[in-house]
């Protein structure tokens, strides 16, 4: 149904909006013209551009208003007058600490015994930078246990124990319990019943578990010293030392208050003077690099490695693992 309408009401509204589409096409050419004179004219302060700017911004183009109308770009070409250098920040940016576990490269220092430096060695992510898991570790050390356990415990059975095997009374008339043998668990020294046997205790686990628990036990040691400002990981030249004397291993020792055992793992074989400087300090261990374990890690709080045992390790955990 339609709405009775007259001709001079649809007349009226026809001309209203022919004006008001005029005066929008008027406000955007306007617009556009102190948009490029308004870029034209900013680095000379034109204060006329800048009012009609803000006449522009209040017409109806809030997003546009709230950008500046120019960009100053710095670069190594420009002149030192082209900026105001007394609006450029002279702080310094402080980068936020690296954090723990992002599988990132590992800058550290080396040194050796007389504390020298002798430069630095960058430590593989994938290897020394992973997050802590307690269950793998867990894992791993109840797997090294239970395989080292000799498993030689054994009690006697039946058969196995000394005695007679005859009947020790009748089985009816007496009045006792009826028995066969002197020889069972239920009489002094005779046999014990279920009792252990020699086995092995070991159980299988993966290799990917037990190389991911050494990576771990290598982090956490790394991460520790970064955490505590104290170096749980130390990275050696080399570890040969001029004499055999133990008073090179303790002046070592007594330098680093705060560790109590230190495991010494070195690339190939041990050197004798190290061997025969350490045998008789019980807070001291030496192992080859194909000997280190999650377990020897664990017990010891400073971990000292020379440059070749880091290089075999990383290279150790970087190999494909056959099946």
């Amino acid at each position: 149904m339609a709405l009775p309408c007259s001709r001079k009401l649809l007349r009226s509204i026809s001309s209203s909006y022919k004006l008001h589409c005029s005066n929008h096409q008027n406000i955007v050419h306007r617009s556009f013209h102190i948009l490029s004179t308004a870029s034209r004219d900013h680095d000379t302060g034109d204060m006329q551009s800048s009012m009609e700017y803000s006449i522009f911004k209040k017409a109806g183009f809030p997003l546009l208003g709230t950008r500046g109308l120019s960009t100053s770009m710095l670069s190594s070409d420009a002149s030192e007058g082209s900026f105001p250098s007394e609006l450029l920040s002279r702080k310094q940016i402080l980068t936020p600490e690296r954090k723990l576990g992002q599988l990132q490269d590992l800058v550290i220092p080396v040194t050796n015994f007389q504390n020298e430096d002798k430069g630095l060695m960058v430590l593989a992510g994938d290897v020394f930078d992973l997050p802590i898991r307690k269950d793998i570790i867990h894992r791993v050390v109840r797997w090294q246990l239970a395989k080292r356990q000799q498993g030689t415990h054994s009690t006697k059975t039946i058969s196995e124990v000394s005695g007679t095997g005859r009947k020790p009374w009748p089985q009816k008339g007496t009045g006792r319990a009826r028995h066969g043998s002197l020889r069972g668990p239920q009489f002094r020294t005779g046999a014990v019943m279920h009792g252990p046997k020699p086995r092995s205790h070991a159980f299988k686990l993966n290799k990917k578990v037990r190389r991911l628990g050494l990576k771990i036990a290598l982090s956490a040691r790394a991460a520790e010293g970064k955490a505590s400002n104290n170096l749980q990981l130390l990275v050696f030249e080399d570890l040969v030392l001029p004499t055999h004397k133990t008073k090179n291993i303790v002046s070592f020792a007594n330098q680093m208050e705060e560790s109590k055992k230190i495991l010494v793992v070195d690339g190939g074989p041990i050197d004798e003077n190290l061997k025969l400087a350490t045998q008789n300090l019980h807070y001291v261990n030496v192992l080859p690099s194909i000997g280190l374990n999650v377990y020897s890690i664990l017990l010891h709080d400073t971990l000292v490695m020379s440059r070749d045992a880091v290089n075999k390790i990383v290279e150790r955990m970087h190999t494909p693992i056959n099946r």
